[in-house]
């Protein structure tokens, strides 16, 4: 009976079917960590817990080199820039599988839960794993999701229910639910909703002399959501494994609109998001010298935006967008010997888009494009050196039902890392990398109403970065200590921008140059005693990213939002049933447009939250309470965020 207690005391944090993935994962990750020859970061779902994090967005804006955009309110959209080579650079993985959003080339993370999420990583450059898809090789930089699987090892029925509330009229209930059968099968299910009001008050400053301002509401911002997904797993033998996943995500929403001086018109706005995808994984490792793997996936969007508005005909807009991508990729992997290997990717994927507007798009292409990726890799791997190398090839053919298409592309892009460790026993890492990678203008960028340019060329990327990583056990005051540095120069050639034909249209030109210089720092030190614990994570980034677009007003001056410095730190105090902690995060000083007027200058603003979190047997109680200096701030110009608010989550462990 004893035992039995014990067990239900601690199911979310201390039972066979979660602690022991927990350590699997985090303790296998972290070597990763420290003998990556790029730089590579990572959150547990331990970790994860201690941040006043309600989605993903909330999890990654605290990784070095990120910069985050958030249009603000409960339901707002959420994109990520790593090292201000903008959002269309970040590949987003799912559970191995790259996501995609060809119409805008941007992933709001803001619609994926935490709930069943067993550890977030982001890498620069390439994947420090060569066994990948080619097309996890197509990107700057990629972002992992990995999902919560149980061992094979056990039959229990694992869950967790959970229900959180807070401000804004916010109420998200939960369930997640995880069974394996016959030690054969492993499958979870999540079920998540979300609805909330979304209203809150900010503070409108006026820019004045006097520092002139007023108490205004936000609205427009509510927002109701439902998403559900089932993962499984089929162990068909020791070296062979079949997984998949099935998510939906339903929402409609707010949008409430940028804030104009003076003008407290309330916007009608709104957005409505039916998308369902479905993947694959096939995994077989058919020797101990060769493996292969395939994915599929089928992935479809619908969007209908709506707003109510005299400036259209009839007073009503109504436009509905419609994605649909099919993808197939194939992986083999050949260890030459046990230093030396080799990986080669063919990935095929085929996307389209159709669009209906009561007013808009008459004449729109209806694009479809076919893209193929082929992908050659090595790497040599020694307690002492890691050199890793890839070719990654692209061709696209592109379709359209009216007008002019897009010119079908090829492109070889290379890539190449090093990590040397120069000493024996000690887990010091020196290391650099070069990357070539380009980007293929998104069917917005070519095909857009009176906008689009469908003789855009790809932006070209040249990355180039050196760094150095120290992880140390029982080394003054602390349990373990890791530290890593990282230096880099990013060059874009080609970068797309709007320009202006006359006063009332643009369109979209290969006009821009960018250079970015940064360094990205990482302070990660544990301390543990009897059953007490303190941990500690900070990151700092300096980031110096230069608009060389020659003939623009904005030469030599910051790219917008891209601030100079930007620092994060969490601090946690454990002790057996409770756990209190401290979150900082500051943004400095960004542009939106032409440094020479002031009204162009968002001020840096910094941001304090605590929670507390308290495990009671079977049940865990979490209280979070956000921007405890009720900081008037914005992420993005005129989309003012919200000031002090505060959470409490209620879970109970099944």
């Amino acid at each position: 009976m004893v035992t039995n207690q014990l067990s239900a005391c601690s199911i979310y944090k201390d039972t066979t079917l979660n602690y022991t993935l927990q350590t699997v994962e985090v303790q296998g990750t972290k070597r990763n960590v420290l003998r990556s020859s790029v730089p590579h970061q990572l959150f547990s779902s331990e970790q994860i817990s201690r941040l006043n994090a309600v989605n993903i967005a909330d999890v990654v804006s605290r990784f070095s080199g990120v910069t985050l955009k958030d249009y603000g309110g409960v339901g707002g959209q959420k994109t990520i820039s790593v090292r201000g080579l903008g959002s269309l650079y970040t590949g987003v993985s799912y559970d191995g599988v790259m996501m995609s959003d060809v119409q805008s080339g941007q992933i709001d993370l803001g619609r994926f839960s935490l709930e069943n999420i067993g550890e977030i990583s982001l890498s620069n450059g390439q994947p420090d794993d060569i066994f990948q898809s080619a097309r996890t090789f197509s990107s700057a930089s990629v972002l992992s999701i990995t999902t919560k699987l149980l061992p094979f090892d056990s039959t229990n029925l694992v869950g967790k229910a959970s229900i959180r509330s807070g401000s804004f009229g916010l109420l998200n209930p939960s369930v997640f639910l995880g069974k394996n059968f016959a030690k054969k099968i492993a499958f979870n299910l999540l079920l998540d909703g979300m609805m909330a009001h979304g209203r809150y008050n900010f503070l409108q400053y006026y820019g004045t002399t006097d520092n002139k301002y007023e108490e205004l509401s936000r609205q427009n911002s509510d927002v109701q959501s439902f998403r559900t997904e089932l993962n499984s797993t089929y162990r068909v033998s020791d070296k062979q494994n079949i997984s998949f996943k099935l998510n939906y995500f339903l929402s409609e929403r707010g949008l409430p609109g940028g804030v104009v001086f003076y003008n407290n018109v309330i916007s009608t706005q709104r957005l409505y998001d039916d998308a369902l995808f479905a993947q694959m994984h096939y995994l077989n490792k058919l020797s101990n010298k060769l493996h292969f793997q395939a994915f599929a996936r089928y992935n479809k969007t619908y969007n209908n935006f709506t707003e109510t508005d005299s400036k259209y005909q009839g007073g009503y807009l109504d436009d509905k967008y419609l994605q649909n991508e099919l993808y197939f990729s194939t992986s083999l992997k050949y260890n030459i010997s046990s230093s030396f290997s080799f990986a080669a990717a063919t990935d095929l994927f085929y996307n389209n888009l159709n669009i209906n507007s009561n007013i808009y798009f008459n004449d729109f292409a209806f694009p479809t494009r076919y893209t193929g990726l082929g992908n050659i890799a090595a790497k040599y791997l020694t307690n002492h050196l890691s050199i890793a190398a890839n070719l990654l090839y692209t061709q696209t053919h592109e379709l359209v039902k009216v007008g002019n298409s897009s010119p079908n592309r090829t492109k070889f892009s290379p890539a190449i890392s090093v990590s040397y460790n120069p000493f024996n026993n000690q887990a010091i890492r020196l290391r650099a990398y070069y990357k070539n990678i380009y980007r293929l203008p998104t069917f917005n960028d070519l095909y857009y109403q009176e906008i689009g340019n469908s003789n855009l060329r790809p932006e070209d990327a040249n990355q180039w970065n050196l760094g150095v990583t120290i992880g140390k056990k029982n080394i003054l005051f602390f349990s373990t200590l890791e530290f890593t540095a990282d230096a880099y120069y990013n060059k874009i050639t080609d970068k797309i921008i709007a320009t202006p034909r006359d006063l009332f249209h643009w369109s979209m030109t290969n006009r821009g140059e960018v250079e970015v210089q940064g360094i990205d720092i990482t302070i990660n030190a544990n301390k543990e005693w009897n059953k007490n614990a303190i941990h500690f994570l900070s990151n700092y980034s300096f980031q110096n990213a230069i608009d060389m677009t020659t003939g623009t007003d904005n030469y030599g001056e910051l790219l917008p939002y891209s601030p100079k410095h930007k620092n994060s730190a969490t601090l946690s105090y454990q002790h057996k049933w409770c756990e209190v902690g401290y979150n900082f995060q500051l943004t400095g000083i960004r542009w939106v447009g032409q440094m020479t007027n002031r009204y162009n200058k968002m001020d840096a603003y910094d941001i304090h939250s605590a929670f507390a979190n308290i495990h009671l047997k079977r049940w865990e109680l979490k209280t979070e309470i956000n921007n405890i200096l009720n900081t008037q701030y914005e992420v993005v110009k005129f989309y003012p965020m919200p000031r002090r608010n505060f959470r409490i989550t209620l879970s109970i462990n099944i």
